[in-house]
């Protein structure tokens, strides 16, 4: 009891306090300074420069924003709870009000798949038809109703919709690029608000980047950095939901769930790439972002909308980012190694040899590996580019015919039998009969024929299954393999989902390998 009165007289002492502290201001009003205004110190004046800069900032965001918009997808399903990259998407109540959460691929984490998550108690109940949501960002890039995002964002939707800033909502039509992990919607609008693209070629670590988006369902949203990094080369995912990103943008801007799809945007409200990652051990935002380069989504984004999907320029060579030993060596600052040249490939024809090293393509210098990976598949397939190399000391330009780069998922089809072999192992491979082969990879004198694996792609099944470069494969299903044609034959036969047995010779060993084909 002494207790409780204690409290209350202190309680009572504060609103005693308070009114006498407003009395004495009558007092003081009836001495003749009613009406006046308390004493205000004055606001603090910002330098000319902050000012400037705040400006600017207002300017990006009154100019972006209404680019930006918030896109929500909803798949089929009959589970009674789904969860996908840290994201609740299941809508228990039958709306369709979306998760907060997107498709978001943090870099160490989620493979993109669906989980059923644990019942939560209760009752059992039946399955039946129910959907589960995502939601993330896109651009306006075209004023007739042209939405850039990311294949991630609508992967597997059966129903996309798009909300502008103004509140409108429409329903989109979808077209999508896996391997460069965007995808482009078409609504029924005209006279939208589009967004300008940046040459990203021309961005400059150090410069400004400004994040749009919608994190964790928050439309409408700005964040500011910079960018840290060019050329980022990452893979990310597992599987069959495994992609390569050749060339990133990597910012510290505050990217979050939900943000994929939107714009990252320069000082001048230029869009420069397409948010599309994190770095993060905890899902959220640690001041590592990626951005698919703007020069990139601009190609897809042309022919999506021309061809209805994307073909991509390929050379037949592998590049290498030079070592400081190596660019002692060749005397040049930057540059890719040219670490290997295939056979019958456009490289090959040019005249490309190992050790070549590529100075300039197509007039523009070349920084390292990942840059021009990303400049060669920018290139449209038949086109002839002048490149630049360095070999012996010397000089010389060389004329290459870009060619068409296989698929990474399934061939097409109109693409050659190799690039099915390619599309549905996700191996290059080389005679291991051919000189220039055998001596890349030392083959021993007893392996004289097989196909051998010159390049793997990351997350593909051969990799899945733990095949490597310089592995010669001798036998499939049982059948002898003695050539890159062979084999090429042998997995054309092959249906998705198919297991198939393979042998391969490993330096002193012969080892059996089961792949399971996508």
């Amino acid at each position: 009891m002494e207790k409780n009165s204690l409290k209350k007289s202190v309680s009572s002492a504060v609103l005693l306090t308070t009114g006498v502290v407003i009395g004495g201001f009558v007092v003081i009003g009836l001495r003749g300074n009613a009406g006046q205004p308390a004493p205000q110190n004055p606001p603090v004046q910002p330098p000319a420069q902050a000012l400037q800069i705040e400006t600017a900032f207002e300017q990006v965001a009154d100019k972006i924003r209404p680019s930006v918009v918030f896109i929500k997808s909803r798949q089929a399903s009959t589970q009674q709870g789904m969860f996908r990259n840290g994201g609740w998407q299941e809508n228990q109540d039958g709306g369709d009000s979306p998760s907060p959460f997107d498709l978001f691929p943090g870099l160490p984490r989620g493979n993109g798949q669906f989980r059923i998550l644990p019942p939560q108690g209760g009752p059992s109940v039946p399955s039946f038809p129910r959907h589960a949501f995502a939601s993330g960002s896109g651009v306006i890039v075209r004023a007739d109703g042209y939405i850039l995002t990311n294949d991630h964002v609508v992967n597997g939707a059966d129903k996309v919709t798009v909300r502008l800033q103004d509140g409108r909502e429409f329903t989109g039509e979808v077209k999508r690029d896996f391997r460069s992990d965007l995808a482009l919607i078409k609504i029924a609008a005209n006279n939208l608000p589009a967004a300008q693209l940046a040459d990203s070629d021309r961005a400059k670590v150090g410069q400004f980047a400004i994040a749009f988006g919608s994190p964790f369902g928050l439309s409408d949203t700005m964040t500011v950095g910079v960018v840290s990094a060019l050329h980022r080369e990452q893979q990310i995912g597992g599987g069959t939901d495994a992609r390569l990103y050749s060339s990133l943008i990597q910012t510290d801007a505050s990217i979050n769930p939900g943000n994929s799809g939107g714009a990252l945007v320069d000082i001048y409200g230029r869009v420069v790439g397409i948010n599309v990652a994190i770095e993060s051990p905890s899902g959220g935002n640690v001041g590592i972002g990626f951005a698919i380069p703007a020069n990139t989504a601009r190609y897809v984004m042309d022919q999506l909308i021309t061809r209805g999907s994307v073909t991509r320029g390929f050379l037949g060579l592998a590049p290498k980012t030079l070592t400081y030993v190596q660019k002692q060596s060749y005397g040049t600052k930057e540059g890719a190694l040219v670490s290997s040249v295939q056979d019958g490939t456009p490289a090959s024809k040019a005249g490309f040899e190992v050790q070549d090293v590529i100075l300039k393509y197509d007039s523009k210098n070349v920084e390292d590996d990942a840059h021009l990976r990303d400049m060669v598949a920018r290139t449209k397939p038949g086109d002839t580019v002048p490149v630049v190399i360095r070999r012996a000391n010397e000089t010389r330009t060389l004329q290459v015919t870009v060619g068409t780069a296989p698929d990474l998922q399934a061939a097409e089809k109109d693409v050659s039998p190799k690039a099915t072999a390619r599309g549905k192992l996700g191996v290059t491979v080389g005679n291991a009969s051919d000189a220039d082969v055998r001596k890349q990879f030392s083959l021993k004198d007893e392996v004289k024929t097989g196909a051998v694996i010159v390049e793997i792609i990351p997350g593909s099944p051969a990799a899945e299954a733990g095949l490597q470069p310089g592995d010669v494969i001798i036998r499939v299903n049982g059948k002898s393999i003695t050539n890159a044609e062979q084999l090429t034959a042998a997995v054309a036969s092959l249906k998705d989902s198919d297991t198939a047995s393979v042998v391969i010779k490993r330096g002193n060993s012969t080892i059996l390998a089961e792949i399971t084909l996508e």
